[in-house]
């Protein structure tokens, strides 16, 4: 298991009164080269989900969704995350890096 940081941003609805979308981000804690992937979700229930699914509690979910409708960015770093927690979140878990 590495440690990982969960990037989280809001976009305002597209149309008037309609939902929020959000993008979530994973990286390396200690990504060399800043690596990042990314996906689009389509609602708050969707991105809670997914992050509740490795293990994220109630807590943090609570602050990242006021942290969301406030300041649209959420960070949660130090997660420890298994290849198939990884592949929960919807992303692939990448090789790392050997120094040349």
């Amino acid at each position: 298991m590495e440690l990982y940081k969960l990037h989280m941003l809001a976009h305002p609805p597209e149309l008037p009164n309609g939902p929020a979308t959000y993008t979530l981000m994973i990286a390396r804690e200690t990504s060399p080269s800043g690596s990042v992937q990314s996906a689009n979700l389509s609602s708050w229930d969707s991105l809670a989900r997914k992050v509740a699914s490795v293990g994220v509690g109630e807590g943090e979910l609570q602050k990242a969704k006021w942290e969301l409708d406030v300041n649209r960015y959420h960070s949660i770093t130090g997660v420890s995350l298994s290849p198939a927690q990884i592949e929960l979140l919807g992303f692939t878990r990448k090789p790392v890096p050997t120094p040349r």
